[in-house]
């Protein structure tokens, strides 16, 4: 088996590893980057089709403004060879206990009106005192009380004012189910705020032409043109480790060698089964295990022969919608409820490239068991419940389908994320902002064996998404860095 040397590896070229890559390569290690499929971006990758160019599931990304991408592109240097793009438009959609469709006026960016938001959610001229104070007080909220709220659900937090349900349902929809994907009463309230205020200040729905694999791949090529490797379709098979530390990592094309090994592939699958249970101590291993992901997304790709929608994405949401933790685990029951949350992406809307003159891909997402191993039953019942809700938003859509086609957890897990614990593999996101995993109690970057460094959603990171995954590459990458000169001058 062929060796060789490195500094430092990194397995996984997702929007935790690449970018970490980029930046360690950027300051003058020798990096290698590896990935088992042929493109990065790992749960954020493009995928193309019959002239359509799209994110493998629906990713949208937040902050608008000042976000993480731009400051590793910035210090990259490589700011000009992606386009990063914010239509500023999408359509939110209310269905009313009536049963009528509502979508909410279209307003300038970062110029959210409370009285068109009441007056779309029909919320009383008596409640609306109280609604205004609620996002007052949570838009404006100093850092120093959002700290305090790391250990109070969403949920609780809300329940200190008489917000509206129309307004409750809306928050949760956009927030819990779409850049969370957790339960409300499980979610952190000082993640959600704090992400609630960047959106409400720094706007959202930030979008990158070509797919956001366009961008990862920009940081994969900061990683070869600093003098570092990228061995895509490379499967790492194990992490090697002697007498408590790292000396490199098994893949199916030979081992490779360096002191520092920097894991995307998740907390779970990286101490469970790349590393082994057996190189820590069984209080790291018990805490692992114990470890709650987000929930999975599945959804529907629909390849329409003709221009449906005329907006980049949205979501579609009830005052029945948002999900608690009794409310989903009756759904993973068996008991489905009629009404969920529907999330929708349009990529030509934001990439006039990404579809054949005249033609138009819309992709579903909606929450489902992170479970790759879903029967095909339960994935018909959650698929049914989430078409449903589409189509009676979008009548026009369903007459003008060539074809369509399901993405599943079973995707998510052969794509990202190797399944190491019963019911697990498929989650969205990762760990989540789930109480007593975030804030002050994630995961660290830096695990118990020498070094071996965990990224992405999953440690170290604070944002939505692909941003937390970001976030984490460039602490990730200023830890290893300290870690490194330090072992240096030590030696």
């Amino acid at each position: 088996m062929a060796k060789a040397n490195y500094d430092v590896i990194v397995v996984g070229a997702g929007f935790g590893g690449a970018p970490c890559a980029a930046l360690l390569a950027k300051r003058g290690l020798h990096v290698l980057l590896l990935d088992k499929n042929a493109r990065p971006g790992g749960k954020a990758m493009t995928l193309t089709k019959a002239g359509h160019t799209y994110t493998a599931w629906v990713v949208v990304s937040a902050p608008m403004i000042d976000n993480q991408f731009e400051k590793v592109l910035k210090e990259l240097g490589m700011e000009d060879r992606v386009k990063l793009v914010a239509p500023g438009i999408q359509d939110t959609i209310y269905r009313t206990p009536s049963g009528a469709i509502k979508k909410l006026p279209r307003m300038e960016a970062g110029n959210m009106d409370p009285n068109i938001i009441f007056d779309w959610l029909d919320i009383e001229e008596a409640d609306r005192e109280e609604a205004l104070k609620f996002l007052t007080d949570l838009t404006l909220m100093p850092p120093s009380d959002i700290d305090g709220l790391n250990d109070t659900s969403f949920e609780d937090f809300v329940r200190r004012y008489k917000v509206p349900r129309p307004l409750y349902a809306m928050l949760v929809s956009m927030m819990c189910d779409l850049m969370f994907m957790v339960p409300v009463d499980s979610l952190s309230a000082a993640e959600g705020v704090k992400s609630l205020q960047e959106i409400f200040l720094r706007s959202g729905g930030l979008f990158c032409r070509g797919g956001f694999g366009a961008l990862a791949q920009v940081f994969c090529d900061g990683v070869r043109e600093n003098g570092g490797k990228v061995s895509m379709r490379t499967r790492a098979e194990k992490i090697l480790v002697e007498q408590g530390r790292v000396t490199g990592v098994v893949t199916d094309k030979g081992v490779f060698e360096a002191p520092l090994v920097i894991s995307n592939a998740g907390i779970q699958p990286t101490v469970l089964k790349l590393v082994g249970e057996e190189h820590f101590d069984r209080s790291y291993v018990n805490y692992v295990k114990d470890m709650v992901p987000s929930v999975g997304m599945m959804g529907t790709r629909y390849f329409l022969n003709k221009k449906v929608i005329d907006v980049p994405y949205g979501v579609i949401f009830s005052d029945e919608s948002p999900w608690n933790m009794e409310r989903y685990q009756k759904a993973r029951e068996g008991e489905l409820p009629s009404q969920g949350v529907v999330f929708f992406e349009v990529p030509a809307n934001y990439d006039p490239d990404a579809a054949p003159e005249g033609k138009q891909m819309v992709m579903t997402g909606y929450w489902c068991p992170p479970d790759p191993k879903m029967t095909d039953k339960e994935k018909k019942a959650w698929r049914d419940m989430g078409e449903k809700i589409m189509l009676a938003a979008y009548p026009d859509l369903a007459r003008h389908i060539e074809y369509k086609e399901s993405y599943t957890p079973a995707h998510v897990c052969r794509l990202t994320r190797d399944q190491v614990l019963p019911g697990q593999g498929g989650e969205c996101i990762g760990l989540g902002q789930v109480l007593g995993q975030c804030a002050r109690s994630k995961p660290s970057i830096q695990a118990p064996v020498r070094g071996l460094f965990c990224v992405g959603c999953d440690a170290g990171g604070y944002g939505v998404g692909t941003q937390q995954a970001v976030d984490s590459a460039m602490k990730t990458a200023d830890a290893v860095l300290r870690y490194h000169r330090l072992h240096q001058a030590a030696r």
